[in-house]
């Protein structure tokens, strides 16, 4: 999963990158804008570009999510939280069931 985490951040960084190359590209032909959408939206609007730009932070999001998930589940840090975890449901359960008794 981490590998998958991996290619989504790195060819949402890649699209990322291309978009504000395009925006950049686009700016000379670029007559006027207004301030409430701003020059970036403009430019979007423009050239199309507002899916492939929100792809591309989706992308990134998603891979560091997954690199992040994968991170933690497979790391030391992660194994002490599980076991800590474990220990207190056990505590938790003999306790609840003590309770119980009374």
């Amino acid at each position: 999963m981490r590998i998958f985490g991996y290619i989504l951040l790195v060819s949402g960084t890649i699209l990322f990158g291309i978009m504000h190359l395009a925006i950049a590209l686009y700016l000379p032909d670029l007559g006027g804008w207004g301030d409430p959408p701003g020059l970036i939206a403009t430019v979007l609007s423009d050239i199309a570009g507002w899916i492939p730009y929100i792809l591309s932070i989706v992308f990134m999001v998603t891979g560091i999510i997954l690199i992040a998930y994968d991170f933690i589940s497979n790391s030391k840090w992660g194994q002490k939280q599980k076991d800590e975890m474990k220990a207190r449901n056990r505590e938790f359960n003999t306790s609840r069931e003590e309770n119980r008794k009374r």
